[in-house]
C-alpha cells in the first residue's frame, strides 16, 4: 500500500513537472533587439516575443524589452514604462513588439 502511494506521488510530480515545462515551450523570445540611444537614460528598446496566446507574447515581450533595457543602461536606477508598439501573427503565433523606456526618479 505505501509503495503504491510513492508511486503514485512520484507519477503525479512529474505530470505537474512537464505540462509546466509544455507551457514555456509555447512562448518563443526574438534575441534582436532595437535601441534608440541619446545618451544618459534617454534610450529606447524595441523587443519583440510570440506565442500562441496574445496575453502570454504581451508578457514575454515585456520581459525581453525589460532585460535588453538594462543590458543597455547598466545599474542606474530607474523605473520602466512599457508601449506596445505592434503585433502580428508568424507561424501561427502572436508576436507582439514592446517599447521600453527608462523613467527617471
Amino acid at each position: 500500500m505505501r509503495s503504491r502511494l510513492i508511486l503514485i506521488l512520484i507519477g503525479v510530480i512529474l505530470i505537474i513537472g512537464c505540462a509546466s515545462v509544455k507551457q514555456d515551450y509555447q512562448t518563443f523570445y526574438h534575441p534582436e533587439y532595437k535601441v534608440i540611444d541619446r545618451g544618459a537614460l534617454k534610450v529606447k528598446v524595441i523587443s519583440q516575443a510570440c506565442s500562441e496566446r496574445f496575453e502570454d507574447a504581451l508578457s514575454a515581450a515585456k520581459r525581453n524589452a525589460k532585460f535588453h533595457l538594462r543590458s543597455v543602461v547598466g545599474n542606474k536606477k530607474h523605473g520602466v514604462k512599457f508601449k506596445k508598439v505592434g503585433n502580428y501573427i508568424k507561424d501561427s503565433k502572436i508576436c507582439v513588439e514592446m517599447r521600453a523606456s527608462p523613467l527617471h526618479h
